[in-house]
């Protein structure tokens, strides 16, 4: 019965209706999108505390403005000179006794079982700076959606190696130029292999140059000034590329103000609109009382509880003015006194079960018959043969 009504209202006032749902519906999905980006935030800032914490460094490649050199030709062929400077420095500093770390996606080209689309390298500190923590120079870490491999094996390029355990649903990979959520799809399907054996590695995937990639991924962790020193003089002699170090800690500092600021800017937009939505509510149910007074009082007299008419309304109305009015015409002819005793009657009945109800949901009323008679057949509309009996003044007690 309720619903019918509801939908009754919406019929009439339609417009507003379909206007409210609009703007309704937009900060909801607004809200909705700003608590998602909040515990994906949250994650983040918990891996980015983790760096700082553990003074992990990493290398951004400085474009600068060099004068041409005679001996710059020679630069392209620094790499040949010394080819096993940079494994050998690899093999040492992704070893346990190191302090580098990396990672590198590979495709599974007939390396694994098809059901795994990558696999995903963690070299040296990354699997501890990832949470993923295991014996030996090599282990396997299976995802979530493939848990019931863990305790097995895999063969990767002719090399047995042991699957230790699942990653975790809150398997994540952070790196502060980039982070992927524990429900990204990139890693539903990825295979992890951590390894503490650089050139073990290098010799399964000869094809993917992954010295290349490992260097651009590449962080330290609580390195000392001369290891950084160190670093960037091999990237530049080897590669001919100039990196600088700097702390996860001064990067985020960096990067991360004007992220602050249009957070804030996103956070008072909500909360603006949160606000808007409160008064649209509000000022929506003010206008529909305003605008259904009448019916609203006729449907009470004739049985509907108050708590029908405060959730058709809202529930947002503190007090209601119930009206007992008497249609004498229906009792025959409405001027005569003996049918007008009846309709009294009648409204006397009414008056007394809106007493007992107030009464049993603890609201306050009192009936009283001094009333604007006039004026309120005016407000009502109603008709010469509906008279104002008495009224009921409804509320709560103090």
């Amino acid at each position: 019965m309720v619903w019918k009504q509801i939908l009754k209202d919406l019929r009439k006032e339609w417009a507003w209706a379909f206007f409210y749902t609009v703007v309704a519906t937009m900060i909801a999905m607004a809200i909705l999108y700003l608590s998602v980006s909040f515990s994906s935030v949250q994650r983040q800032s918990a891996a980015i505390r983790s760096f700082i914490r553990q003074n992990v460094v990493m290398f951004q490649m400085k474009t600068v403005q060099m004068e041409p050199n005679p001996e710059g030709a020679a630069s392209a062929n620094r790499q040949q000179k010394n080819p096993d400077a940079v494994l050998d420095y690899l093999q040492h500093s992704l070893s346990a006794d190191g302090k580098a770390g990396s990672f590198v996606f590979v495709g599974n080209d007939g390396y694994v079982d098809k059901k795994y689309t990558q696999i995903l390298i963690l070299f040296g500190q990354y699997s501890t700076l990832a949470g993923l923590h295991y014996d030996g120079d090599m282990a396997l870490f299976v995802p979530e959606a493939h848990r019931e491999d863990a305790g097995g094996s895999v063969t990767i390029s002719g090399r047995e190696i042991e699957t230790v355990a699942n990653a975790g649903v809150q398997f994540d990979l952070f790196h502060p130029l980039h982070y992927i959520e524990p429900d990204n799809p990139l890693l539903s399907d990825t295979l992890i292999l951590c390894t503490r054996d650089f050139q073990a590695v290098n010799k399964m995937f000869p094809w993917w140059g992954l010295s290349g990639e490992v260097f651009g991924r590449m962080v330290l962790v609580d390195p000392s000034d001369a290891e950084i020193e160190q670093l960037q003089k091999l990237f530049y002699e080897q590669k001919g590329i100039l990196y600088t170090g700097i702390s996860t800690e001064d990067f985020t500092q960096i990067t991360t103000s004007a992220s602050i600021r249009a957070h804030r800017l996103y956070i008072l937009f909500y909360l603006l609109s949160g606000a808007l939505l409160v008064i649209l509510l509000i000022c929506n149910i003010i206008r529909i009382i305003e605008t259904h007074v009448a019916e609203y009082t006729v449907h009470h007299l004739y049985g509907a509880p108050i708590r029908t008419i405060r959730r058709r309304v809202g529930g947002f109305v503190l007090v209601l003015h119930i009206l007992p009015i008497s249609d004498v015409s229906r009792f025959g002819d409405a001027q005569k006194i003996q049918n007008q005793l009846m309709g009294a009657m009648d409204a006397g009945i009414v008056s007394q079960n809106i007493s007992i109800f107030c009464s049993a949901a603890k609201l306050a009323t009192v009936p009283r018959a001094s009333m604007d008679a006039a004026q309120l057949k005016k407000v009502l509309k109603l008709k010469d043969s509906q008279i104002p009996m008495m009224n009921h003044p409804v509320g709560y007690f103090k």
